[in-house]
Order: structure tokens, then C-alpha cells, then sequence
């Protein structure tokens, strides 16, 4: 199981929301880059990046973001959200040298997207989020409600050639409450591509029982910030992964 750290961006400030919802940004790097430094050298190979305000319609962290990806290149692999809301986006953002690109709202308002990109670039570059609240997938950085039910659509995303799905439980977020362990079961059990989750990490016993639920990676966040678990298990994790 991957244990990825994240870093959400939010008026070129490295963030964490709570529940999801905008304007309870809790700011953890002034500046994002010095983020991305701080966990190269803690040992990450693969780095989540949430351009929140592209989520939410700006553009204002696209410079920051180009310039933390050309840092990246051939240290640490990439994968990015937040506003991808076309083809020519993500492919732009794969030839600036991201290894996966997360497009969600696109995704859900256009799944034959899935199939074009997985045809053109291939499934092993795709997630596709799945945020949730109360039984529904909600789009536009958590703002809008669809009525898609997300294990109903994680069977049609899988199957139009994505390479991984990112189940994300907004209540959970930031909050502290302990992953919703009892849906992930449920996605997994759905769809057969590999699950990443985020939302609601507490501790190591947390990853621990999300491991044993065959999640294939955890995106992890507020935990890492508020040293809730010891960034130390990045290296451990991955010490214990080479002897298995």
C-alpha cells in the first residue's frame, strides 16, 4: 500500500481544508515548494498535488504549481488535481512531466472522457475522484451535488478504462474521525481497479486496517501536518514493503 503525502495548494500557500469546504484553509507552508522540498527529502517517491483553487474555478496557482512539477521531475513522481476541466489540460500536464493526472469533475460530467484519455495516454495515468457526501458524488471542489451514486459510477468509470479511482469521504476530511471504512470496503468489493483513499486519517492503526481492506494507496494530509503520524513512516514503510 502507497502512503502518499499531500499537498493542497491555496493562494500559493500550502493548505488543509476541513470537511472539504472553502474558506476553512489551515495554512502549514507559506510557501508550497518548500513543502515539496520538505518531503523529497523525507524520503517520498510519489507526492499528491490539489490545486484547491482550481477546483474552484481560479487559475491564480498554475505558475507555483509549473514550477513545484519542473522541481519534481526526476526526483519524486507526481499526481495532480483540482480544475482539470479538458483533454488539452491534462495532456499538458503529462507532457510537463506528471505521472497521473485526477480529473473528477470532468469525469463525471463527461465519462467518455475516460475512454479518449485511456486511448490516447493510457490507463496507468488516470484517476478519477470519486467525492462523496451523504450517498452522492459532489463535483466543482466539493461545491455542487450530482445525484450519481458513487459505487454505480465506479463501475462505469472502471470499466471506460481508468487506471485508479480516488474515493474521497468530504465529511471525513481534515476532521480527524477516522476513515469511512465501512464505504471503502464497499468500493472495493465494486469496481476492480485499484482504490486510493483520503479522508479522516488519524494514526497508524488507521493505515494499518486499510491496508488489511486491500487499499491499494492512502492519500494522506492533515495527519502528516499535525504530527499525528511520524513522517518517519514514509522510509520505514517503504524499508518493510522491500522485504515482503
Amino acid at each position: 500500500m502507497e502512503i502518499i503525502p499531500a499537498i493542497d495548494i491555496s493562494n500559493g500557500k500550502c493548505v488543509r481544508l476541513y470537511k472539504g469546504k472553502k474558506g476553512t484553509e489551515k495554512i502549514y507552508f507559506e510557501n508550497p515548494i518548500d513543502a515539496l522540498n520538505f518531503w523529497i527529502e523525507q524520503g517520498a517517491e510519489r507526492l499528491h498535488f490539489v490545486d484547491l483553487d482550481g477546483a474552484w474555478g481560479s487559475e491564480k496557482n498554475k505558475y507555483i504549481l509549473k514550477q513545484m512539477i519542473e522541481i519534481a521531475r526526476d526526483k519524486v513522481k507526481v499526481q495532480i488535481g483540482g480544475g482539470i476541466r479538458d483533454c488539452n489540460s491534462f495532456k499538458e500536464l503529462i507532457n510537463m512531466g506528471v505521472d497521473r493526472v485526477i480529473i473528477g469533475t470532468l469525469a463525471i460530467n463527461n465519462p467518455e472522457v475516460i475512454k479518449e484519455l485511456s486511448n490516447d495516454i493510457g490507463s496507468k495515468h488516470i484517476i478519477v475522484a470519486l467525492d462523496y457526501k451523504q450517498g452522492k458524488i459532489l463535483t466543482h471542489g466539493w461545491t455542487q451535488e450530482t445525484n450519481k451514486n458513487p459505487f454505480y459510477f465506479g463501475k462505469i468509470v472502471a470499466e471506460l478504462g481508468a487506471g485508479f479511482i480516488l474515493f474521497s469521504s468530504i465529511e471525513s476530511d481534515g476532521a480527524f474521525t477516522g476513515p469511512d471504512f465501512e464505504n471503502i470496503k464497499k468500493m472495493i468489493s465494486s469496481v476492480s481497479i485499484p482504490i486510493y483513499i483520503a479522508g479522516g486519517i488519524r494514526n497508524e492503526e488507521d493505515l494499518n486496517e486499510l491496508k488489511k481492506l486491500g487499499v491499494y494507496g492512502v492519500i494522506v494530509g492533515k495527519a502528516f501536518y499535525e504530527n499525528k503520524i511520524p513522517t518517519l513512516i514514509i522510509k520505514n514503510f517503504k524499508y518493510k514493503k522491500k522485504k515482503e
